[in-house]
């Protein structure tokens, strides 16, 4: 065999599973994990004053300093954009069959698309999908990436993949691309019902005792003006509260992230800083952002559209007919959305600069921004360094890298809040370090698997499986006491490669060993709507271990799930050689699966 796992032979089906299964909430803790929460980790791009990605620099070339004192680097690297991988392809699978295998290394960084709808409008969100589709249409194998949305909470599209017609597939799924009206942002009918009020009431006055008086009117415009300024910090904050989500899901592994974060409107920054209402939300962010090793690249999902007052759809209040003072509420709108765009472009490139991304506004190729933003982000330097203040005083502290031997333009995060938990390059191990201190108190509490389980995360190859995924037929009966009906039983054939499986042979020929298999479904939230474990004990002659040489080492499980959309994560553990494999598919029918399967792998 080669990596990739020659199975599903007449075996699979026909062959009887030579282990006891039992479900088990306490599966063993073996992960081995390694802290260090003291070092500062730093990405650097550092291009040309062409844009062009400056590579082959040395370490001695760098300079770091935080808070203005200079610190010695303890580590050094530089990552380089691989090969174009035009001859390699995924592996041909059957109908339902899933692999996890995939024949890309794992890249040094991966990208994320966030399509934000809580700040964009309908229009602009249907341009920024299919800008989206065209790029992943056209985009070649090999640039590992997902998908999220942004409403009123952080929403799943797809999770990370190499192949993008995986993704395409998703973001075609009528279900998850549904354009919405945000309820929080105000949109142009909205802006027209205020001014045709005001001027109705303008054109009241001295019209007797039914006209406004102008306190009145300016009390109106004071009040719709408060109530405007009010819900954009609601957005503002929800949208922050969506941030800090990504980051905690982001942190879960390693490497750089670069978020490609279509929007349209979010005015976050008052003047030289962020808005004051936001309280420490803002900064609390940005810092968890880059404890992630998160680089946001802002899009301006309006691209360069003309002024509201030039199109079509926008109409000047229905009362005026006075030339003069329609061209002045043509001059206040022209300036008060001048004025709104000029205040959400700053917070893009703020925001940008904060977490060492970049900004793109005035620009309406978002397929070509997207290949753009995905080329020259996979070159960059990682330094790390440890403070020589080690005080985590919860102070801010500001780091400066500086490049010798060229006009260079250099892309980091610049600075990090000194606490022990929030240092970049610490969080990635957060969630490992917790289930670390936990199965110390209580060895044998904590499954090994949970920390490579989540929604979305990159799937693990240390184990490479393949999987047969088939609904149980409506007719079949459901187990006892199962309250899930039948039709959202799915049975699970799992075909393991025997070299990734650490199974000693004993004195009597029989190979041993324990495998920790898991079973998530996931909703589009994250939220788990099913679960199930077991701890398989393998004992295997020799005469079976001999075929699944060949085969793979067979066994089953099956799930319920609740009808609708779901995602189905699988793991496996191997208790001896603590290795990890993990995959995840979307589940559905089973013509819903073998659509996946047409349009790629299906195996992410």
């Amino acid at each position: 065999m080669s990596r990739t796992v020659a199975l599903f032979s007449t075996l699979l089906i026909g062959s009887s599973l030579l282990f006891a299964q039992a479900d088990t909430d306490a599966p063993e803790s073996g992960a081995t994990l390694h802290i260090n929460s003291r070092a500062v980790l730093v990405d650097v791009i550092v291009t040309d004053s062409h844009g062009n990605p400056v590579t082959g620099l040395k370490q001695d070339a760098f300079s770091l300093a935080d808070q203005g004192k200079a610190q010695t680097i303890s580590y050094f690297e530089e990552h380089k954009a691989g090969e174009p991988a035009k001859a390699v392809e995924f592996p041909k699978m059957a109908p339902n069959v899933f692999t996890n295998f995939s024949p890309f290394p794992r890249p040094p960084a991966v990208t994320v698309l966030l399509l934000d709808s809580l700040n964009t409008h309908m229009e602009n969100q249907s341009y920024v999908h299919a800008q989206a589709m065209k790029f992943l249409k056209t985009a070649k194998p090999g640039s590992r990436m997902a998908i999220f949305a942004m409403g009123l909470g952080l929403h799943f599209i797809q999770g990370f993949t190499d192949d993008p017609a995986l993704l395409a597939a998703a973001l075609n799924n009528k279900k998850n691309n549904e354009v919405q009206t945000s309820v929080m942002l105000k949109g142009q009918d909205e802006s027209n019902a205020q001014a045709n009020v005001i001027a109705m009431m303008s054109a009241s006055m001295g019209n007797g005792a039914t006209a406004a008086s102008a306190g009145s009117i300016a009390a109106l415009q004071n009040f719709f003006q408060e109530n405007d300024n009010s819900r954009t910090v609601d957005r503002d904050l929800l949208t922050m509260e969506n941030f800090q989500r990504l980051a905690t899901f982001l942190n879960s592994f390693p490497g750089r992230k670069n978020v490609i974060w279509f929007s349209e409107a979010f005015p976050l920054v008052i003047g030289n800083g962020f808005d004051p209402r936001l309280g420490d939300v803002a900064a609390k962010t940005m810092d968890m952002l880059a404890a992630a090793r998160v680089a946001i690249y802002p899009v301006d999902a309006a691209g360069s559209a003309p002024l509201a007052i030039y199109q079509a759809q926008t109409n000047m209040p229905a009362t005026m007919h006075d030339p003069v003072s329609l061209l002045d509420a043509q001059n206040s709108s022209r300036l008060n959305e001048d004025s709104d765009r000029n205040a959400n472009q700053t917070t893009m490139k703020m925001v940008a600069e904060a977490t060492g991304g970049k900004a793109f506004t005035n620009g309406n190729g978002l397929a070509q921004i997207i290949g753009d933003i995905a080329a020259s982000s996979a070159n960059f330097y990682s330094l790390s360094y440890s403070p020589t203040d080690t005080k985590m005083d919860g102070s801010y502290r500001k780091v400066e890298v500086k490049v010798q031997g060229g006009n260079y333009k250099l892309s980091y995060r610049r600075g990090y809040i000194a606490l022990d938990d929030n240092l970049p390059g610490s969080g990635e191990m957060l969630r490992e370090k917790a289930i670390h201190q936990l199965a110390e108190k209580n060895p044998g509490a904590v499954d090994p698997l949970l920390p490579f389980m989540d929604l979305g995360m990159p799937q693990s190859q240390q184990i490479l499986y393949e999987a047969k995924i088939q609904p149980v037929p409506v007719g079949d009966r459901p187990e006892p006491g199962d309250p899930k009906s039948a039709a959202s039983r799915y049975t699970v054939d799992f075909a393991v490669d025997a070299k990734d499986l650490r199974l000693p042979q004993g004195p009597d020929g029989l190979r041993t060993g324990a495998l920790n298999i898991s079973l998530i479904a996931y909703d589009r939230y994250g939220n788990v709507m099913s679960r199930k474990d077991h701890i398989v004990q393998l004992q295997i002659k020799p005469d079976v271990w001999a075929v699944y040489q060949n085969t793979g080492v067979q066994l089953h499980a099956d799930i319920a799930v609740p009808k609708g959309q779901y995602w189905l994560r699988t793991g496996i553990y191997d208790q001896k050689s603590r290795k990890v494999g993990t995959m995840e598919i979307p589940l559905g029918s089973v013509q819903t699966l073998q659509a996946a399967q047409q349009g790629g792998p299906g195996s992410k």
